[in-house]
């Protein structure tokens, strides 16, 4: 049979042409594996669908969550940032006032505590404390020893105010913890009415569903 000069498509040529069109859909298949379970994880956290009643967060929702990740603290003598460029990490902002009471150190050692019980997974959180004023030489000391882990940052007082109007929740004391998600949003605000596994559930559920790098 003639073939008017035209040469026959091999198998080969066949197949090839389908290998960049496969190559593209699998990676989207490998995207929307990583994104799709986060997406949904925030879905299910903020709304609550698809949960049972009893197994909501622990903590109270700030709606809408904040954005912190361009607020400055002063660290030492630098300005710094929630968002550097470290890898992603969840952050629990303690907001003490001007300075560390004994309502902000129970805080602390709450937090500390849920710190300890995530085992391997504690390098995915950072703990800081923010205060209004510059503590002193023995609080300084003291915090030191007892929270070695722990980020000591400051605001002056009206930026601190702002701060704590901004993150403030009616179901809430004055002096809290916020949970600050991977992109710096404040989400979540604890005070010493919610206990350690309280914290713990709501922190191990993120975990599990967000990003680690």
């Amino acid at each position: 049979m003639e073939n008017n000069g035209r040469a026959p498509l091999s198998a080969h040529s066949s197949q090839g042409s389908h290998f960049p069109r496969r190559r593209k859909l699998q990676g989207i298949s490998i995207v929307a594996s990583v994104v799709l379970p986060i997406v949904a994880a925030y879905i299910v956290f903020y709304t609550g669908t698809g949960l049972p009643e009893g197994t909501l967060n622990q903590g109270e929702l700030l709606q809408p969550p904040v954005n912190l990740s361009e607020v400055s603290f002063i660290q030492g003598e630098e300005e710094v940032s929630l968002i550097g460029k470290d890898a992603p990490k969840w952050r629990y902002l303690i907001l003490s006032g001007m300075a560390c009471g004994e309502e902000c150190e129970k805080l602390l050692y709450t937090s500390r505590q849920v710190h300890i019980r995530l085992g391997e997974k504690a390098n995915r959180v950072e703990r800081l404390l923010v205060t209004g004023e510059p503590l002193t030489a023995d609080k300084t000391e003291k915090l030191r020893q007892e929270h070695p882990r722990l980020k000591v940052l400051q605001l002056n007082r009206e930026r601190l105010l702002a701060l704590q109007e901004q993150t403030a929740h009616q179901n809430i004391a004055d002096i809290r913890a916020v949970l600050i998600d991977q992109q710096g949003f404040a989400m979540m605000a604890y005070d010493n009415h919610h206990s350690g596994n309280q914290w713990l559930k709501d922190i191990k559920r993120l975990l599990k569903y967000s990003y680690e790098q």
